[in-house]
């Protein structure tokens, strides 16, 4: 993330003829950016249905290395997954008829502690909770132990260079609506790979995302929280111009839209769409 440049406060003493002494430069604490791209994708997976996302970074850092920061961007899985099923989609897919779930906006807000050690050698841990602020009248007796998208995560990450190996723990019985998924986890490598002076970087990065539990609903239909399981990867270039940061990004993802029961739907939203296959999106991005 850039850091923001600003000029430090002269120092005059009151009442005193002195000259005024210039302090240099200082870097803000406070970071930020803000992003503009045709679909958010995160572990493989479209959080829009593959429309356009406006999202928001702001962090502050010490220079101990602890931060802390929020995270904001639209949505619309929430309601396109557990809503009623769309007219003319599969039964199987969504929530029952009464389901009443209203949901627009996600909410990260993190804290945790980064730092280098041994020359070029990082590592950051810490903690996210995800909110998704809305109304959810969930209707249970039609999907079993569906829970609110709210979810926490535990997170470590150890990286070398411009190579980042990360590990999510979810801490939450609920994990973004499933339910009995605590010790979910996602794991992920990926590099961020600068392209000599050319002010271009490579980035690429696959990720495996691991469910734990029984929610009632796959329970009773004979199967666990793993029919969730999925592998991600993702590869493209990001290029500073114009004060932005222009990327273009290729995307996929093994998601199943069903389980062996064709009718009991799993990464499919309630349009029949399955939101796990490979895609193409553009992001532009100004850190500030």
């Amino acid at each position: 993330m850039l850091k923001k440049k600003a000029l430090a406060t002269a120092i005059a003493s009151l009442g005193l003829a002195m000259p005024v002494a210039h302090a240099e430069e200082a870097a803000s604490p406070i970071t930020g950016n803000l992003t503009f791209t045709t679909d958010y994708i995160t572990r493989g997976l479209s959080q829009t249905g593959n429309s356009p996302a406006l999202q928001g970074t702001v962090e502050y850092g010490h220079s101990s290395g602890l931060y802390v920061g929020a995270f904001a961007s639209n949505v619309s899985w929430p309601g396109d997954f557990f809503g009623p099923t769309a007219p003319g989609a599969d039964a199987a897919t969504g929530g029952g008829a009464n389901t009443a779930i209203s949901n627009s906006l996600e909410i990260d807000v993190y804290a945790g502690f980064r730092n280098k050690f041994a020359g070029d050698f990082t590592y950051d841990v810490g903690a996210v909770y995800y909110y998704y602020p809305g109304r959810y009248n969930l209707d249970t007796s039609f999907v079993p132990g569906l829970k609110k998208p709210h979810t926490g995560e535990i997170y470590g990450a150890l990286g070398w260079k411009w190579i980042t190996a990360k590990v999510w723990y979810a801490v939450t019985d609920g994990v973004f609506m499933v339910g009995d998924a605590r010790g979910t986890y996602y794991a992920n490598l990926s590099a961020n790979v600068p392209v000599g002076d050319t002010g271009f970087n490579i980035i690429a990065g696959v990720g495996t995302w691991k469910w734990n539990g029984e929610m009632e609903l796959y329970k009773n239909n004979g199967f666990k929280n793993d029919v969730f399981d999925l592998v991600d990867w993702k590869l493209g270039a990001t290029k500073d111009w114009g004060g932005f940061t222009w990327g273009l990004f290729y995307t996929g993802s093994t998601a199943d839209g069903y389980t062996d029961n064709p009718r009991l739907a799993v990464w499919t939203d309630r349009f029949g769409k399955e939101v796990g296959k490979d895609t193409v999106f553009l992001s532009v991005t100004k850190a500030f």
